[in-house]
């Protein structure tokens, strides 16, 4: 037997490696789906403008109950030229703020004395979550910088692919940690 650590080091392994499959697979299929008719109402959905998207965005995760399932399914799209990330960008805010609606329904379905807990932290989730969106799109410049930096890191990764892996360190781990540091 490998023992309790090594077996966990490989299904984590496994669990990568079968997520970076599913998603080269899911975008060759959406690819290939999304051609003539299928394509113009996808673009109708998302692309029409940032209003229009972050709507669209909203509702798709509040029927599927997922942010990060309506996200990952807008990636290979993006990654195989259906869409462009401009496009997608609302969608994804809308996204966020979706989840956030759907955990205000989730709290409506607690009770008892923590009921109210439940609703004000919910409601804290979705008010910060639209005055994020508001404030980002409601100053231009601030508008185009994820955008910017999601095509500038895109350019650097096509050269060397341990661009990804610098980025994922930082934003995950060492820009966290540094954080934590300077507050304790």
């Amino acid at each position: 037997t490998f023992g309790d650590t090594m077996g966990g080091v490989a299904l984590i392994a496994l669990g990568i490696a079968t997520i970076f499959v599913a998603i080269t697979v899911m975008g060759k299929l959406m690819k290939s789906l999304m051609v003539g008719r299928a394509r113009d109402i996808l673009k109708n959905a998302i692309g029409r403008g940032p209003i229009h998207g972050i709507v669209s965005g909203s509702i798709v995760t509040v029927l599927v109950q997922s942010s990060s399932t309506t996200t990952s399914l807008m990636v290979p799209l993006v990654g195989t030229g259906v869409l462009k990330v401009r496009d997608i960008y609302p969608f994804t805010l809308g996204a966020n703020i979706g989840t956030c609606i759907t955990a205000l329904l989730a709290a409506t379905a607690v009770s008892g004395e923590f009921a109210v807990f439940a609703l004000q932290i919910a409601l804290v989730h979705l008010t910060f979550n639209i005055l994020a969106t508001l404030f980002i799109f409601g100053i231009p410049f601030l508008r185009e910088i994820p955008v910017k930096g999601a095509e500038m890191i895109s350019e650097l990764a096509i050269k060397n692919k341990a661009v990804v892996g610098g980025y994922l360190m930082s934003v995950f781990i060492i820009l966290p940690g540094a954080i934590l540091a300077l507050t304790t």
